[in-house]
């Protein structure tokens, strides 16, 4: 499984709307990945994005600590069996979603997310509805 950024954003929120769904999500794959039934895995632009929010102080009145947000990404990579994975083989992938749809703005990085999820054979899981029509659905879970 590969959390999208929303999912990272609102478990680590306390006033995030979907904080309760994303945290309880989060720790139920944490615990399955103590007993190997599940992974979950993190990639770089989604960390890169969730460090990028959480700290903005543009979209949060009182931003995140850089060092309190790390320690968060951090905590979740020592649980057992989750990793940090990069790909390089989602370049095509990505490239054909770009054009195949059209996308432009924030739905690029929405292509790129999916094309690294696509490229590793994982799952997404995520808030945002906008990924039904860069995935599969048997690639995908939308939290509610």
């Amino acid at each position: 499984m590969i959390p999208d950024v929303n999912v990272l954003v609102a478990a680590f929120r306390t006033e995030h709307e979907a904080h309760r769904i994303a945290t309880k999500w989060l720790q139920t794959t944490r615990q399955k990945c103590r007993i190997g039934s599940e992974t979950l895995t993190l990639v770089p632009v989604v960390i890169s994005g969730f460090l990028r929010v959480v700290t903005n102080s543009r979209i949060f009145q009182e931003p995140e600590a850089i060092e309190d947000a790390v320690e968060f990404i951090d905590g979740i990579l020592s649980s057992p069996g989750a990793t940090l994975s990069t790909t390089g083989q989602d370049w095509p992938l990505f490239r054909s979603k770009l054009l195949r749809n059209n996308l432009q703005g924030s739905k690029v990085t929405d292509a790129w997310i999916a094309s690294i999820v696509e490229s590793l054979s994982e799952h997404l899981v995520t808030l945002d509805r906008d990924f039904i029509r860069l995935l599969p659905k048997s690639d995908l879970t939308i939290l509610r």
